[in-house]
């Protein structure tokens, strides 16, 4: 089969980029994540993100292949040989021309060999150049497209449709044509991330080479956990107390922050009382500035809270929740005589800028996530809460995890049938009454073997997975978090109960 590409080389979009990540006085910085592009796909259909973590010694790669010194001029000229070959990303074919008055000729083919149609045949002038196909009437499969430079050939594998940034398809519009655009600028950008630092931002000119980032602290977290929480609380009798602390770095006075029992209970203005007794269970409220109640429903902007179940100077069960979003820092402290728990979010999210929050989530996940983050600055929302539904039925990636849930399926014939990426955000449909494989979808572990369904040094490596989920886990003291409904299974939730003799529960809010 295919016997015509005889000599030809098969080539898909691969990267070989690596490099260190350090912080400004030299020391390495382990587990920040590094991407290459904003939508950090191949092709954006079912490839798995350009996406990975850094090691203990602050080393990452991005790629199989081995790294090449990036020797692109620092003045950022473009080279005629910034592309070694011909490479398919982001629904464009982008290739270098050597020299001058070379001829470029793009032949696309089905699977099983037959020819579809010219996408190409015409000389060109030295320099980088990236090609966008003609897609209508053409069915939206895989094909191979066969690429030849001078003489040269390579055969590339693409699913070519194409999307503009709101994710809708355009490729049958009367005015999409094979174009021929000639790239005078860089063709991508390498971004590190890290909580507490600012983004590293890279511009590249070449899939291969060693690029290395310097990312600076912008939290002014100095670690004194002793001062953040405080003492001398009264201790309750007949329930706990709660004591409210407002850690917001002077964004917001006492008299703008408020606090209530239940939603729909009295809010108590923090600088007129900061303590109370608490009993029962339900939902803690913290509310900054409610009369801003501009969400179109009456209900305060900006406010979290903590579900509680409380005895007599016992917690039963408390739990901070981002299952349907993330929306201030919140962190909480059960104190005894002997020990303290403490749950949430990590304390450098206190003392780094809100914006930067909103920032480090837009520049962690891939295209499909970026929405949660700027639909409403007061919220970043979790994937099914989303007020434009891109992942339920009819929505651009309702598929999201169409060929992970097939494979699954062929791994564990027992796993559930295939839904709507929805569902699985929200642990809905199929997925109602199966915490096992809400967990197994969400964290993308459900082809490993059994017995790691559960290892969470195996939870989200992969595409496709819960990035929301992942990002609310990453910014977690423990990493523990719901992140998800289902997130509680394999104690990964953070809830703690079963703990007597308390004698007062702090809550930090932060902004």
């Amino acid at each position: 089969m295919l016997a015509f590409f005889a000599g030809s080389v098969f080539s898909q979009t691969t990267v070989s980029l690596c490099g260190t990540i350090k912080d400004a006085s030299g020391q390495a910085i382990a587990d920040a994540i590094v991407r290459l592009g904003q939508t950090t796909y191949d092709n954006g259909f079912g490839q798995a993100p350009y996406m990975t973590t850094t090691d203990n010694s602050g080393h990452y790669q991005l790629g199989d292949g081995k790294c090449i010194v990036n020797t692109i001029p620092a003045n950022n000229i473009v080279r005629g040989d910034a592309f070694s070959r011909p490479i398919f990303t982001n629904g464009k074919v982008l290739f270098s021309m050597p020299q001058d008055n070379g001829r470029v000729t793009m032949n696309m083919y089905d699977l099983g060999g037959r020819f579809v149609k010219t996408v190409m045949n015409s000389q060109q002038s030295k320099g980088n150049y990236a090609v966008s196909i003609d897609m209508r009437g053409i069915s939206s499969q895989f094909y191979l497209l066969r690429v030849t430079i001078n003489g040269q050939s390579s055969v590339l594998r693409l699913r070519p449709v194409s999307r503009n940034s709101a994710g809708a398809t355009f490729q049958k519009s009367p005015e999409f044509q094979t174009r021929l655009e000639k790239l005078a600028a860089v063709m991508d950008t390498l971004r590190a991330t890290m909580p507490g630092y600012s983004i590293g931002v890279m511009p590249i000119q070449a899939l291969n080479g060693v690029n290395d980032f310097m990312l600076t602290k912008n939290t002014t977290w100095n670690g004194d956990t002793n001062a953040f929480w405080g003492s001398g609380y009264p201790v309750a009798t007949g329930g706990v107390t709660y004591v409210v602390l407002n850690r917001t770095n002077g964004t917001w006075a006492d008299s703008q922050i408020y606090w209530s029992i239940q939603q729909n209970g009295t809010k108590t203005r923090l600088d007129k009382q900061s303590t109370v007794t608490v009993t029962g269970g339900g939902r803690f409220y913290i509310y900054i500035d409610p009369n801003d109640s501009n969400d179109g429903h009456g209900n305060a902007k900006y406010f979290d809270f903590v579900e509680f179940a409380v005895g007599n100077g016992s917690i039963n069960g408390n739990n901070t929740t981002r299952v349907d979003g993330w929306r201030l820092p919140l962190q909480y402290r059960i104190h005894t005589a002997t020990k303290d728990y403490t749950r949430g979010d990590v304390y450098e999210m206190f003392y780094q800028p809100r914006k930067a929050k909103f920032d480090e989530f837009i520049n962690e996940v891939p295209k499909e996530f970026t929405g949660m983050a700027t639909q409403n600055f007061a919220n970043i929302y979790a994937p099914h809460m989303t007020a434009i539904n891109y992942f339920n039925t009819g929505g651009v990636y309702a598929n999201y995890f169409d060929a992970y849930q097939d494979s699954c399926k062929a791994h564990t014939p027992g796993a559930p049938a295939r839904t709507t990426a929805f569902n699985i955000f929200a642990c809905a449909g199929t997925l109602s009454g199966s915490p096992t494989w809400g967990g197994n979808y969400n964290r993308h572990v459900g082809t490993l073997p059994q017995a790691q369904w559960c290892d969470s040094t195996k939870f989200y490596r992969d595409y496709p997975c819960s990035y929301y989920s992942k990002w609310c886990h990453r910014r977690a003291l423990g990493n523990v978090q719901y992140g998800f409904p289902y997130d509680d299974d394999c104690n990964q939730s953070g809830i703690v109960g079963g703990v007597s003799g308390v004698q007062w529960f702090g809550i930090a809010i932060g902004w």
